[in-house]
C-alpha cells in the first residue's frame, strides 16, 4: 500500500522573512536615495572660460584717475577767490552809490578817490581831502582793500554833480566824455565797475 506525504503548499516569502534579499536590496536603494539628498550640490565654477580678474596696474590706474579727479573737485568747491572778489566789488560798487546818492540829495558834491593801487577813499563838498567816514571804516576815512587785492586802474577821482553825472574832478565841474571802468584784481582774478557817462549808472 502506498502511503503518500502530503507536504504544504510553500508560502509566499514575506517583506522581511524570506524576502530578505528584496528588503536588503530596498534598503540599498533608500541609503542611496538619502546619501544623494545630503551630499551637497556641486557648485558651479567661479570663473568661466574667457573671463579674468583685474591687474594691478588696472587697479592703480583707476586709483590714479579717482585721486585726480577728486582733487580738482576739492580745489573748485574750496577756492573762494570769485566769492571774495566779489564781496570787495560789491563794496566797492556800495560807495560809488552812496557817493551818486548823496550829490544828488544834498548841496554837497560827494565822489570815489582811488588814492593808491589798493586803498581808496569817499570824500565830500567837492575836496578829496575832506573824506567820509561810514560806521567801521577807520578814522582817516581811507579804506584799504584785503590782502592781494588792487585797482588795477590808476588814481582816479569821480566826482558826481547835482544830476548824478560823473566828473573827472572832485568839485563836479567837468562831465566825463566816456565811461569809466574801476577794475579789481584778486588772486589771479579780475571784476570790474563800470560808471556809465552822463548818467552815473553802474554796469
Amino acid at each position: 500500500m502506498t502511503t503518500h506525504t502530503t507536504h504544504p503548499a510553500p508560502r509566499p516569502a514575506m517583506y522581511g522573512e524570506s524576502g530578505r534579499g528584496a528588503f536588503h536590496a530596498a534598503d540599498g536603494q533608500h541609503a542611496a536615495g538619502g546619501a544623494a539628498l545630503s551630499s551637497p550640490a556641486p557648485r558651479p565654477a567661479r570663473w568661466t572660460a574667457g573671463q579674468r580678474g583685474f591687474t594691478i596696474i588696472e587697479v592703480l590706474a583707476v586709483l590714479v584717475i579717482m585721486a585726480v579727479i577728486l582733487a580738482v573737485a576739492i580745489e573748485r568747491v574750496f577756492d573762494q577767490t570769485p566769492a571774495e572778489l566779489g564781496g570787495m566789488e560789491a563794496s566797492v560798487r556800495s560807495h560809488l552809490r552812496y557817493a551818486r546818492t548823496r550829490s544828488m540829495n544834498s548841496d554837497e558834491i560827494f565822489g570815489v578817490q582811488i588814492i593808491s593801487a589798493t586803498t581808496y577813499a569817499i570824500f565830500r563838498n567837492g575836496n578829496t581831502a575832506t573824506r567820509v567816514i561810514l560806521p567801521g571804516q577807520p578814522d582817516t576815512g581811507i579804506i584799504t582793500l584785503e590782502d592781494g587785492a588792487t585797482f588795477t586802474t590808476g588814481a582816479t577821482i569821480i566826482g558826481f554833480d547835482q544830476w548824478g553825472r560823473p566828473c573827472t574832478n572832485a568839485a563836479g565841474t567837468t562831465p566825463s566824455t566816456a565811461n569809466t571802468t574801476i577794475t579789481l584784481g584778486y588772486l589771479g582774478q579780475t571784476a570790474s565797475i563800470v560808471v556809465v557817462r552822463n548818467t552815473g549808472y553802474l554796469q
